[in-house]
This record gives C-alpha cells, structure tokens and sequence, in this order.
C-alpha cells in the first residue's frame, strides 16, 4: 500500500498545454463541488456507485485564481479519509488504488515526466509531497475509453473523445528549480515540513487563517473542508504545513477563538459576536 505509481493495482478539459503549480488537492466524494446523493441511476435503475474523486487546485501561469478540477479515484467505501481530506486508508487488507482512473493516470505521468517517485511515501496513500510542483498539464485522447463507453457530448450537442489529463513535464519541484530530467532523478525527496531550529508559535495565524475561511464561506465550513482552504490561504507560507496541522487539530479548534466548534457533527462556525463583526 503506498502512494507510489508502482504500487497502483492494475485494472481498468480546461487544463491543456498550460504550465501551472500543483496548489493543493483534497480526496473527497462530491464532483465539481455537489455531494454524492444516493439513489439510484436513472440510465440502468441500479444503486449510484459512491464515487471517490480528487479535487485537484492548480495556479496556471500568469493567472491570478486558482482552478479546480475533479478526477476520478475509486471507490469510496473502499477507503477511509483522513480528518484533512490529504491520506487515504484501505478499509480492507490488500486493498490499493487502480491503475488507469483518472486521478492514478495523472500521478504515473507526473512521474513518469521526472517527479522521483521515491519523494511520494511507500507505506500510506498520501500525495502532499506533489504541492508545489510547477509542470506542464496536457489533454490527451483515451482511445480505450472512447471506444468503450462512447464520445462525450457536451452541452451544446457535440461530441468529444474522452480525454485523460497527464502531466508531459516537471519544471520545478517544491522549493526546487529543475532543469533537465536528470536533475530530477538526482533530486533529494522534497521536504513537505519545514525543519525546526525551535518551536514557533503558530497559534495567531492559524486562528487569523480559520476565522478568514469562515468569513469566506458564509460563517460556516466542515473540519472535513477544513485542511484545503486554510492551504489556499496559506498557499506562498512558507510555514504552511505547520499552521494546516495545527488549525485543523481537534485541541486547536476547541479552543473556539472566535468560533464555535461541533466535533461530533465536525462543523465548525463563526460565533455571533464574529459573524455580528
């Protein structure tokens, strides 16, 4: 079990010819920002498969937001996701991600165009180790696809052949500029947290950093969104890492510094005196 395209079991857009940094991702079960609702599927009348996907955010080049994209994963009841939506765990033993999904497809390409596959850890499903990157992002043609499960038909009636997203070269790696390929393959596994000469205090950002991601979501966000958006506000800090861990703790958020904390439900909002403010 490990994060490594070589563990990845075999089985069965907007984003191209643009340069951008890999800014965050989070494992999650909604597509394009709506949550899974059960049921059953109007086309086959059989059960919705619970789907799980990543929400990938990417600083193109020269652009001043950043942009999402969802891709596909596996199944969702075949994993637990961590409290900050970056780790994976199978819920049974033996249990690994597929090859050949959409989200899989992106990291062996990422590797394959130079990331070292030793930086991604060999005995969790964890990518933190890709934020950061600066590469090249590509649409290519899913012939396989296509010819299985047909063209997809946009909004105004035409066709398209399915596309997967793939990554065709790595520029820099976190905290890294890369020049060739064989600079990559020499390059030390990148260092997601920064080392320590003493123990700093984060605790002022991390509660500026939480009470400005609930003012941006209407005074109310879930722990489980939690871990994302205090890393898009953090995005160029270079103690990012530290201060996500330490907002996104359960000690942390009881302290309720101008919140108010619901660990049961994991719902964590403005108090009145804030949201008034």
């Amino acid at each position: 079990m490990g994060a490594r395209p070589s563990s990845f079991k075999k089985g069965g857009g907007f984003l191209n010819g643009v340069d951008g940094v890999i800014e965050s991702y989070q494992f999650t079960d909604e597509f394009n920002g709506e949550p899974f609702k059960a049921g059953k599927n109007p086309a086959t009348g059989k059960p919705r498969f619970h789907s799980l996907n990543c929400l990938l955010g990417v600083k193109v080049d020269g652009a001043e937001e950043t942009v999402y994209t969802t891709l596909f994963v596996g199944g969702f009841d075949d994993f637990t996701i961590s409290d900050d939506g970056l780790t994976l765990t199978p819920n049974e033993d033996g249990r690994e991600l597929g090859a050949g999904v959409a989200f899989t497809t992106l990291i062996a390409s990422l590797c394959k165009a130079g990331f070292p596959e030793e930086n991604l850890p060999e005995d969790e499903i964890n990518f933190e180790a890709i934020i950061g990157t600066r590469v090249r992002f590509e649409q290519v043609t899913n012939e396989e696809a296509t010819k299985k499960l047909g063209k997809r038909k946009g909004k105004d009636g035409k066709e398209f052949n399915r596309q997967d997203l793939v990554i065709t070269n790595v520029y820099d790696l976190p905290g890294k500029t890369v020049t060739s390929k064989a600079a990559v393959k020499g390059a030390k596994p990148a260092v997601s947290k920064a080392k320590k000469s003493a123990e700093p205090d984060f605790t002022d950002v991390a509660t500026e950093t939480v009470l400005a991601v609930l003012a941006a979501n209407d005074g109310q966000v879930a722990k489980s969104k939690l871990a994302m958006k205090v890393t898009q506000k953090l995005l160029r800090h270079e103690n990012r890492e530290e201060i996500r861990i330490l907002a996104t703790s359960d000690e942390f958020l009881s302290t309720e510094a101008g919140w108010t904390y619901n660990a049961k439900k994991g719902i964590i909002a403005l108090n009145d005196e804030e949201a008034e403010g």
